[in-house]
């Protein structure tokens, strides 16, 4: 970072802290954005890979092939709406034709009977008006917060189909930042904050395969119902690093109770306590140490360390600080190197 572009002070080791504080302050002020980033992120990722698959097999042009694949996702989409639309119309003739016995059969049903006594509507109907409209606040608060989470990654969706489109200029231009200003820095740090999303994703996606593909024949020898959903459960749960694993095994123990008895519960347990044992110990330090050249301790320690300090969401934090750490540390060490070799004197 020995360049007139930045404004930091001469000596190397302040620079490269005023670097850091300036890097995490960004990384901070940016963070409710971190869905944008995220999807912006992952489907650049996903995109490149089959518009380059489709460039090995036809010979198509990378943009053409990200047309391609986003014509035929526009036009999967449509004839799902329109399949799913086409299914709820007979239902919705039938409540607009038989609504007023459908209504009086559904409040006779012996659901609604106990959730009216949960609720305290047999004593005036003011518990039941207070719970309605507490049930309503927590509603719309979630949906609230899903609309957001809705509008943010439409934005990462339309900046990725952008740079995918103009990413040679972008690219060019960015290849035209010098490495060691402030913009070119920073630009390059938060590329590795790319990096870090796209490794994580792809390693807890491996992990979730993992888990549900070593689940899948337990769940065929148990006999447990809507084995298909509970597949998609386990690939989904797996998403979420530790706790995941988990929270699939606590659904699979209730179905596995219902369906078999107790017995059943302690196969899943075990089945649990091995695939966290093999995710936490084998499976997730392998993964990492082929991007992060730490102990597998190292790993596990700083799993822990930041979810204690910033909770649940510091399951997510651990693996990208510690590969951005490391990339960072990496570029330092090559230019305190080349630092060394130009002050060392030359031989005759």
């Amino acid at each position: 970072m020995r360049s007139n572009y930045l404004p930091l002070p001469s000596d190397l080791k302040w620079r490269r802290v005023v670097a850091v504080v300036l890097f995490v302050g960004i990384l901070y002020g940016l963070r409710e954005l971190a869905p944008v980033f995220i999807c912006f992120v992952v489907l650049v990722r996903a995109l490149t890979l089959a518009a380059d698959f489709l460039h090995d097999r036809t010979g198509l042009e990378r943009r053409g092939g990200v047309a391609s694949i986003l014509l035929a996702a526009v036009a999967a989409l449509g004839t799902g709406i329109f399949l799913g639309v086409r299914a709820l119309l007979p239902w919705v003739h039938e409540i607009r034709s038989d609504g007023r016995e459908y209504a009086e059969h559904l409040l006779e049903h012996p659901m609604v009977g106990r959730l009216r006594h949960l609720a305290g509507s047999e004593d005036g109907g003011g518990g039941a008006a207070e719970t309605i409209k507490a049930h309503a606040m927590q509603a719309l608060h979630y949906a609230t917060s899903f609309a957001h989470l809705a509008l943010y990654l439409l934005i990462g969706f339309v900046l990725s189909v952008i740079y995918l489109f103009e990413r040679d200029e972008i690219d060019h231009w960015l290849r035209g930042l010098a490495p060691e200003s402030v913009s070119g820095t920073m630009t390059r740090w938060l590329g590795y904050v790319g990096d870090a999303i796209a490794i994580t994703v792809k390693m807890q996606g491996v992990t979730a395969l993992v888990n549900a593909v070593i689940t899948f024949p337990v769940l065929l020898a148990l006999g447990l119902p809507h084995k298909g959903m509970l597949f998609v459960l386990i690939l989904v749960s797996g998403l979420l690093p530790v706790v995941g694993n988990f929270i699939a095994g606590a659904v699979l123990c209730v179905v596995a109770y219902e369906t078999r008895g107790a017995w059943a519960v302690g196969v899943m347990l075990a089945v649990t306590f091995v695939l966290h044992k093999i995710e936490s110990y084998y499976l997730t330090p392998r993964l990492a140490a082929q991007h992060v050249k730490l102990p597998g301790l190292v790993l596990v320690l700083s799993l822990l360390a930041f979810e204690e300090i910033f909770g649940f969401v510091g399951l997510f934090l651990s693996f990208p600080a510690l590969y951005i750490a490391t990339r960072i540390h990496r570029e330092w060490a090559k230019e305190d190197d080349e630092t060394a070799a130009a002050a060392a004197p030359v031989k005759s």
